[in-house]
């Protein structure tokens, strides 16, 4: 799915990127056209919703401000707004664009040669600001304004409401000849509804219980004029919120924390497309996991088990709301969709991450060599905070030739035209570097920021020759408290009263509560001999390692699941380990070491003890 209503794309790179998403074995493209942002497709009979709903002032536009910041601070031109979406009106620059209907067709046409089905999305009653400033008679107040959580909808007690969505899907239908339409159906801000007199008699009129049930009606009335037409409807899975609802209708699933809606598509005998957010939201944020974070997930879950002939399907969402060129697309894309694909038209047990490491990096160089952008894979060779005794040799790797290094050591974000690490590079005193690798392109991908500081080595509590597995008066695992409720941070933990305490064989999760709470685990972590030795942490939220007093790992704040990495010089022996973690819902963590070789190793029951007394 491309999101165009965000960020618009050209009909040329539409096409580009299908061509290369079809060498990968996608069949369908998802267009989503339509959304609070922007309407991206012509329609004749409401010329209002392109010539005003298609363009926006950036100056006045948050994810429009905020590209602009991040091009700034990152130095990352690629977030800037492409020159050639913007124009002059009246005395103010706009920025924007659509699709007519001549370049829709031929779009279509062009997928088709390829193999692929078009589905276009037309979302309603929610996300249809640029709806309401076109025509405002169509929603309850007559203003296009925000509710408390989303944009304030159409009015669907209104009957103009009603033939505007046939007149728009009539139209679309003219357009797209494959048998689906997306309708959207979700995130509907439903507090207008309640207050509205032509809502409330719609009601009255269908004896429907609530707006919910209001919402529902619109739901249908949309999938009869739909299937009237001969097309089925998919929607989002917020159309599946109620056990008993239409049997025709397609649910793409995307809420992991709504598994009720799966549930009941399941139940109803519902086809189903699964792109649970966490795994298949291209626009989320990229880290050295990420990849194997969607090639290792199997998205048939026990809920389905029996019922795999209702999955229709995988599916990769781009939204755009902050991807806002054809660079910035592909570094989202490409290499995830690889492992899209592949979950999609593999056997899960044929599925071999090693080797589909290989291939990816084999396919980046192809991407590489034709100037396509992607996102460069972590080089390795640093943590994120680094110890040395006397010097330390920094010795970056990169995955393969095409990608060159660049850094700065005065704060600054490394660009096109600054120092190349083509080599080993010597420290002997404290300092901070900023690593960026480029493509051979010259488009910079993530910046990181490494710190080298001078340290001594930190001695054990308890030394490992004895031959015992641990210590005297120690056993394995660590001391572990849960402390309920909300943090905004590690530290908060120590002011906070532990509501269990247990102990857990290594560094995991308990399996409940959920969400909402903090951990803590103490005790003792075996190293095997003298060294600068390098730890990380993998969590979603928050998390710091100390080891022996030291910060070994600082992961701490409000995050999707990241990692980050730290050394401490360690004497051979039993060295004291300290380890914070929050969640606020969804939670993951993970502990270890990382070896020279930069394979990470989650902690093991041999590799930790507490003390019994």
């Amino acid at each position: 799915m491309l999101d165009v209503s965000r960020h618009f794309f050209t009909p040329a790179e539409v096409k580009a990127l299908l061509a290369k998403l079809a060498q990968y074995k996608f069949n369908k493209f998802h267009w989503h056209l339509t959304d609070d942002q922007g309407w991206r497709v012509e329609i004749k009979s409401r010329p209002e919703l392109t010539s005003k709903g298609g363009f926006r002032d950036p100056a006045l536009h948050n994810h429009d401000i905020m590209a602009a910041k991040r091009a700034a601070d990152e130095n990352d031109p690629t977030s800037l707004l492409p020159q050639d979406r913007l124009v002059s009106r009246d005395g103010k620059t706009l920025y924007g664009g659509y699709y007519t209907q001549d370049e829709i067709r031929d779009i279509v046409a062009y997928a088709a040669s390829l193999g692929m089905d078009v589905i276009p999305e037309i979302d309603m009653p929610g996300h249809s600001l640029r709806i309401i400033e076109s025509y405002p008679e169509l929603s309850c107040s007559g203003r296009a304004v925000w509710g408390k959580d989303f944009s304030v909808p159409l009015c669907p007690g209104n009957d103009a409401t009603i033939r505007f969505a046939k007149d728009v899907y009539k139209e679309i239908f003219g357009l797209f000849p494959y048998g689906y339409v997306h309708i959207g159906a979700d995130e509907v801000e439903k507090s207008h509804w309640a207050a509205c007199p032509k809502c409330q008699a719609r009601k009255a009129e269908y004896g429907l219980a609530d707006e919910h049930d209001l919402q529902d009606w619109f739901v249908k009335e949309l999938e009869n004029f739909c299937n009237e037409n001969g097309k089925t409807v998919i929607g989002w899975d917020e159309i599946a919120s109620k056990p008993e609802f239409s049997k025709d209708a397609v649910v793409q699933w995307w809420r992991p924390w709504a598994p009720a809606t799966k549930e009941n598509a399941v139940k109803n005998g519902n086809g189903i497309i699964l792109c649970p957010n966490e795994f298949y939201y291209m626009d989320l944020a990229q880290n050295r996991n990420t990849l194997m974070k969607v090639y290792c997930h199997e998205p048939v879950d026990e809920i389905l088990y029996g019922h795999e002939d209702q999955v229709l399907g995988v599916h990769g969402n781009l939204w755009t709301e902050y991807v806002t060129s054809f660079e910035s697309v592909c570094d989202k894309l490409f290499p995830r969709m690889f492992a899209v694909s592949e979950t999609a038209w593999s056997e899960p047990e044929k599925k071999d991450a090693a080797d589909f490491n290989r291939r990816v990096i084999a396919h980046l160089e192809k991407l590489d060599e034709c100037g396509w952008n992607y996102r460069i894979p972590d080089p390795d060779g640093f943590c994120d905070l680094n110890v040395f005794t006397d010097s330390a040799v920094v010795s970056v790797t990169v995955p393969f030739d095409g990608v060159v290094v660049r850094y700065t050591s005065d704060g600054s974000i490394p660009g096109p035209d600054s120092d190349v690490m083509d080599g080993p590079m010597t420290i002997k005193e404290d300092c901070i570097l900023k690593i960026r690798p480029f493509t051979s392109s010259g488009i910079g991908g993530q910046t990181y920021t490494a710190r080298w500081s001078v340290s001594d080595y930190a001695e054990p509590a308890f030394g490992c020759d004895s031959g015992a597995a641990y210590p005297e008066g120690c056993a394995a695992g660590l001391m572990t408290w849960r402390f309920d409720g909300k943090f905004p941070d590690c530290m908060a933990l120590s002011s906070a009263a532990p509501d269990a305490e247990f102990v857990s064989e290594t560094v995991v999760l308990p399996a409940e509560p959920s969400s909402d709470f903090g951990l803590m685990f103490k005790g003792y972590v075996r190293i095997p001999e003298d060294g600068i030795w390098s730890f990380y942490t993998y969590t979603d939220d928050g998390s710091v390692m100390t080891i022996s007093g030291r910060t070994a790992v600082e992961n701490d704040g409000l995050h999707s699941r990241d990692e980050k990495s730290g050394q401490v010089a360690l004497r051979k022996g039993w060295h004291p380990v300290e380890i914070r973690y929050f969640d606020h819902g969804g939670g993951f963590m993970e502990a270890g070491f990382i070896l020279p070789d930069g394979t990470r190793r989650p902690f093991t029951k041999e590799d930790l003890c507490y003390s019994e007394m």
